[in-house]
């Protein structure tokens, strides 16, 4: 059985909270917390030096914020980044996600739903505290009946579990020209590129999963 602790760096621009956060994940016994940061620029700095497992980072930070600080992490490390924040603006936790954010939870979060979420990140999963979870289903951003209408939702899930235009054409006895159409207003709807990125967005929002 490895023993190893998930190696921990804190980034976050207040002291008190920093302290709090390190007091909460030390005390679990598969936790350390090998450093903090107290600025953006910092963060990504720190990170490069001590390469931990988990960064948890707010969105909020002095000389650069985390979003960007996150891209630069993830660029160069293997590290997961948990985002732990105030902002639950739907515009913000759709950045985040497409910069590389591993998970994203409320700063009301409770502490133990913190300590499953660094578990779960680390592992490779995907963590969305509840409220956030809300603020996503309620924003429209994933196809529904009346933005695009029910035809347009089946493309959407058919694609996002796989399935290939032409499959999806002869499951909705449509034409695979049809198929393109709406797979193109679903890509610009949920502001994506690909039938890679859309399956991706899928399994984040928890519409579909893996077995």
């Amino acid at each position: 059985m490895n023993e190893e602790k998930i190696k921990l760096l804190i980034a976050d621009d207040h002291a008190i909270l920093r302290q709090g956060l390190r007091r909460i994940l030390e005390a679990e016994p598969d936790m350390s917390v090998i450093g903090e940061a107290a600025t953006g620029v910092d963060a990504v700095k720190r990170a490069r030096q001590l390469k931990p497992d988990v960064v948890i980072m707010d969105i909020s930070m002095p000389e650069q914020d985390g979003i960007e600080s996150m891209r630069q992490i993830v660029k160069t490390l293997s590290s997961r980044v948990l985002i732990l924040t105030v902002h639950t603006e739907h515009h913000v936790i759709s950045e985040a996600v497409s910069a590389g954010a591993s998970g994203y939870l409320a700063k009301d979060s409770l502490d133990h739903e913190l300590v499953s979420a660094v578990r779960t990140v680390v592992h490779g999963g995907t963590v969305f505290s509840p409220n956030v979870s809300r603020r996503l289903a309620e924003s429209s951003q994933i196809p529904q009946p009346g933005s695009g209408g029910y035809r347009e939702r089946e493309v959407f899930l058919m694609l996002a579990e796989g399935k290939s235009p032409s499959e999806v054409a002869n499951s909705l006895f449509v034409s695979p020209k049809t198929v393109h159409t709406h797979r193109q207003h679903i890509l610009e709807k949920l502001g994506l590129k690909t039938t890679t990125e859309l399956i991706r967005y899928a399994l984040r929002q928890g519409v579909i999963r893996t077995v």
